[in-house]
């Protein structure tokens, strides 16, 4: 997931543009090894729908987290619509082993599965810009989850990703 340095996903006003703006033309942000080890992708509705909501991202499934029925999909999007543990223990069950789930967003999704202690690794992109409001990355939380850096790779660009190791208690 990307976020500006203030933490947000998207602007107040909806607008992704500032995230497009800060990526360099032919720069790959590690997308082609994330995609190499990737069985499935999970992601949020309105993700899907601001991605464009008909294909899914990349070769393999690509399970939406909805409650819309009417909700586009293509051959290889798999919209879900019940428990989150019993999602994620599906989709494992069904990848090849060794490959990652990977969650495409959004904050609401991310902090009900870090919330459930289904996450084990948070790759997040920072993005060199404050936007000074909008959709935060995390919602509220119960409690705290804390992190252990595994790898920092700066962009000429000036975005950074930062990725981390979700420590259990």
């Amino acid at each position: 997931m990307a976020a500006s340095l203030d933490g947000f996903i998207q602007s107040a006003s909806g607008d992704l543009a500032w995230l497009n703006d800060a990526m360099a033309p032919g720069e790959d942000y590690g997308f082609t090894d994330t995609e190499a080890r990737t069985g499935a992708y999970v992601i949020g509705a309105n993700t899907y729908r601001e991605m464009g909501g008909t294909a899914g991202l990349g070769a393999v499934p690509t399970y939406v987290v909805t409650h819309d029925a009417d909700l586009p999909a293509g051959p290889d999007v798999r919209p879900y619509a019940g428990d989150l543990t019993q999602l994620i223990d599906t989709v494992r069950s069904d990848i090849e082993p060794g490959r990652d789930i990977c969650v495409y967003g959004g904050g609401q999704l991310v902090t009900r599965l870090l919330e459930l202690g289904l996450i084990d690794e948070l790759s997040v992109s920072v993005i060199p810009v404050v936007l000074g409001a909008g959709v935060p990355f995390f919602g509220a939380m119960a409690s705290s989850t804390k992190l252990q850096l595994m790898e920092c790779r700066p962009f000429p660009s000036g975005i950074v990703l930062l990725d981390y190791r979700v420590l259990r208690p």
